[in-house]
């Protein structure tokens, strides 16, 4: 909704809107949308758009100056930290198999519904396994057991009342390249 009323021109959203965006979650994180009018995009598409909002819903407070110092932050540095040393999804090998730290939870959905949303341009709402539950350590995080893939159910962004949801796989493949199918 956002990105089509500002027309991708994020300095356009009021100040009165964005101040509501900010959040403090129970964990320490923080959302930091109340930011979004100060992003200047480098690609000006609706995925740059979903990938910072995704990279400013759930961050640490400690990882930022003083927000009302910060003038400009430009996508392409922002998105560019956030992802390591710049590599793109299809460079990384992730290997989640390991104990829970912190909410492991909250963190695999959000790297779930990036990486599905990379080509789902509708957006991704949420993310599950096949009985609806979210990715936690009793369905292993949605991870196969040879660590190879992540499959489960995800959800559009829409304001329906009834979102559609499509079976997804992300699979490692035999190059060490990643796919998704849904």
């Amino acid at each position: 909704m956002l990105w089509e009323a500002s027309r991708g021109d994020l300095a356009s959203i009021p100040n009165s809107y964005v101040e509501g965006l900010s959040h403090d979650y129970s964990d320490g994180s923080v959302s930091l949308l109340n930011l979004l009018n100060r992003v200047t995009l480098s690609e000006k598409t609706y995925e740059e758009f979903s990938e910072v909002v995704e990279r400013l819903i759930y961050t640490q407070d400690s990882d930022w100056p003083a927000k009302d110092s910060i003038l400009e932050v430009q996508a392409e540095k922002l998105l560019h930290d956030s992802c390591g040393e710049g590599l793109s999804f299809s460079e990384l090998d992730f290997d989640l198999s390991f104990a829970e730290t912190g909410n492991m939870s909250n963190k695999i959905e959000l790297f779930l519904k990036k990486v599905i949303s990379s080509v789902y341009l509708d957006g991704v709402s949420n993310v599950t396994d096949k009985d609806g539950n979210p990715p936690n350590a009793s369905n292993s995080y949605l991870q196969s057991p040879d660590g190879k893939s992540f499959s489960g159910k995800f959800f559009d962004n829409t304001d329906s009342e009834k979102p559609k949801k499509f079976d997804f796989e992300i699979m490692k493949g035999s190059k060490g390249d990643w796919t998704i199918k849904y």
